[in-house]
């Protein structure tokens, strides 16, 4: 089966931020605190967040575009070239001055994560009116919600017939799940928005249920790590998905490549299930990664169908 997803137009809103990685040795500890002294041997920087959903769609074949708010600042532009060096429509992010690009800085040490120091600041942002924006002109949307300011105000309304996928962090911000018609929160985030313990399958299934009843979700796609997929859908849809083991997975960015894969899967065949498998398996394969990280569809295919 040969996936070509380059008629899919994907629109990605949300929270856009740059990972910036250092990647080290050390050989001593350091006199001044017990910590170990790293010689860097590799730095670079790849967008995360909603630019993590934006990359994994952009190599996955798809047409994407965004659409959001950062700072007018160094990472801000350097977030803006490397999207736009991988094909990505960066038009309608709007760069703010005097506002702080999201960047989360990882900082490795033979082989391992050691540290994470986070530069942010939560913006308070609406679009200003966009020139020559249409919602119609996209397949399907994404909404990459991280909690960082750009969908807390209720300025996105859903097209009525575009399917709009949901990333949810705040339990909230109910505005975003009326304009959703798919949800896709790991088990921590389930338990949040639904409150309800989510210990056994049982309990998963009432929370994705609880969450459809309450806001008319078409369907709630439950990440449950090393436990797979469960699709939880009207008129007790049902269907779990096996996961795929791994060994030492690094779980960086795993829910963006989730949402990216399922989103333009379910986009091209509108099969929850397929594409729910699909997604399984692009998270299988970037969980095998270091770090932030991409999968094509050949990748992915591959596990998929062997």
């Amino acid at each position: 089966m040969n996936l070509d997803f380059s008629d899919i137009k994907v629109l990605v809103v949300g929270d856009f931020m740059i990972d910036h990685y250092i990647i080290g040795e050390s050989e001593r500890m350091s006199p001044e605190a017990p910590v170990p002294v790293v010689v860097p041997k590799e730095e670079f920087y790849i967008p995360g967040g909603a630019g993590n959903v934006a990359m994994n769609l952009s190599k996955m074949g798809s047409d994407v575009t965004c659409l959001s708010a950062i700072g007018k600042d160094f990472f801000g532009e350097k977030l803006i070239k490397i999207l736009n060096e991988n094909n990505i429509n960066t038009k309608y992010i709007e760069l703010i001055e005097n506002h702080t690009t999201t960047c989360k800085k990882r900082i490795y040490c033979n082989g391992a994560q050691i540290m994470r120091v986070d530069n942010e600041k939560l913006i308070n942002w609406s679009p200003r009116k966009l020139d020559g924006f249409n919602y119609d002109n996209y397949d399907i949307i994404i909404l990459s919600d991280y909690n960082k300011g750009v969908l807390m105000l209720p300025w996105f309304i859903k097209p009525k017939t575009i399917d709009v996928i949901l990333d949810p962090k705040n339990k909230n911000w109910k505005h975003l799940f009326i304009n959703s018609n798919i949800i896709t929160p790991n088990l921590d985030e389930l338990k949040k928005l639904s409150e309800i313990q989510n210990t056994d399958d049982s309990s998963i299934l009432n929370a994705c249920n609880k969450l459809i009843e309450e806001n008319n979700f078409d369907y709630v796609i439950a990440k449950k790590g090393d436990r797979g997929i469960t699709i939880v859908g009207k008129q007790n849809f049902i269907k779990n998905i096996e996961p795929y083991q791994i060994q030492n997975p690094d779980v960086t960015g795993a829910g963006d490549t989730v949402i990216s894969a399922l989103s333009i899967a379910y986009a091209k065949t509108k099969d929850i299930e397929f594409s729910a498998k699909f997604a399984n398996a692009a998270a299988a394969l970037v969980v095998g990664k270091i770090g932030t990280s991409t999968v094509s569809c050949e990748e992915i295919e591959k596990l998929l169908f062997k």
